[in-house]
């Protein structure tokens, strides 16, 4: 029986699974999961620990029977995607388990295949700042492959995604309600809408554990973000007029 812990804070509505079952190159069975969602408005920082600690302790779960920490490497909110990043190092380099990092736009298309069978996802997140991060995932036998890389694109610039359009392209994320352009984009272009707008962290353990077995699991030191827009900061002006990344 594999035990993971999968830390999911890529967005502003963050949380954690304790997910428990078996795993091979071709198959994920869950046995249990227990999800966590950390309150709305509360920094991840604050809230992401003390539940785990508490989760633990009340499924009994001794910490050394974690057989991995995984975590959403981004593309998402730079100070969430640090959060548990850091919280993944520290726990790994404690328990002396693997890091097994996952692509946020990869558990939006988990999820996606889990709610409506999408085999080909366009994932759209909200990236701020009048732009998109974008990726494409198709799933094959052996589990999900990158059609199309992590990019930062404008709402209006969707068009010159290197993606092919073929019927059968499902779409989530949540810049599908931030952004009308790209709303309108995917209805010109008949993409079905999967409903899937946050990456979960039930889909992010189950990448985690097919990860785990299939040798993704990297060193505690190795567990660091994706950072697909070069700017990680905001001027104080920006920060005072409620703007974030």
């Amino acid at each position: 029986m594999l035990r993971v812990l999968s830390l999911e804070t890529a967005t502003d509505r963050g949380g954690f699974a304790l997910w428990s079952g078996d795993a091979t190159p071709d198959t994920v069975t869950t046995e249990s999961c227990h999800v966590f969602q950390c309150p709305v408005g509360q920094p991840h920082a604050e809230t992401l620990l003390p539940a785990v600690r508490e989760s633990l302790a009340r499924l009994d779960w001794a910490r050394s029977s974690i057989d991995a920490i995984v975590f959403d490497a981004g593309p998402g909110m730079f100070t969430g995607l640090r959060v548990s990043a850091a919280l993944a190092q520290g726990l790994a380099l404690a328990l002396d388990k693997p890091v097994v990092p996952i692509s946020s736009l990869q558990v939006l298309a988990e999820s996606a295949y889990v709610v409506c069978g999408a085999t080909r996802v366009l994932g759209l997140l909200d990236a701020r700042m009048n732009q998109i991060y974008a990726g494409c995932w198709i799933r094959q036998t052996t589990g999900w492959v990158a059609e199309m890389d992590a990019c930062l694109v404008n709402p209006s610039d969707l068009t010159q995604l290197a993606l092919r359009q073929e019927p059968g392209l499902h779409v989530a994320g949540t810049a599908l309600d931030e952004y009308p352009e790209a709303a309108a984009w995917c209805a010109q272009y008949l993409l079905t809408d999967s409903r899937i707008r946050y990456p979960a962290a039930d889909a992010l353990a189950r990448l985690g554990a097919h990860g785990f077995v299939t040798g993704a699991g990297v060193d505690p030191s190795e567990a660091l973000p994706v950072y697909v827009r070069d700017r990680v900061a905001l001027t104080t002006a920006e920060r005072a007029a409620g703007q974030s990344l």
